[in-house]
């Protein structure tokens, strides 16, 4: 039998699954979103939207 882990412990492992889970959502939605512009947009019109999008965020600060 495994003692019981504290409160502290147990939200720390809480926060860290529900961030990593919010990771993986979040990667899930911008690959659903990539695949929906490819849809209707062409591969290089795609590239260069995300390109464009990469820049923004990198200058955000």
């Amino acid at each position: 039998m495994q003692p019981k882990r504290s409160a502290t412990d147990i939200d720390k492992i809480a926060e860290r699954e529900m961030a990593a889970y919010l990771r993986r959502a979040s990667i899930t939605y911008l690959e659903c979103c990539v695949s929906l512009m490819m849809t209707h947009l062409q591969r290089e019109e795609v590239a260069t939207i995300l390109e464009q999008e990469a820049d923004m965020l990198r200058r955000l600060d």
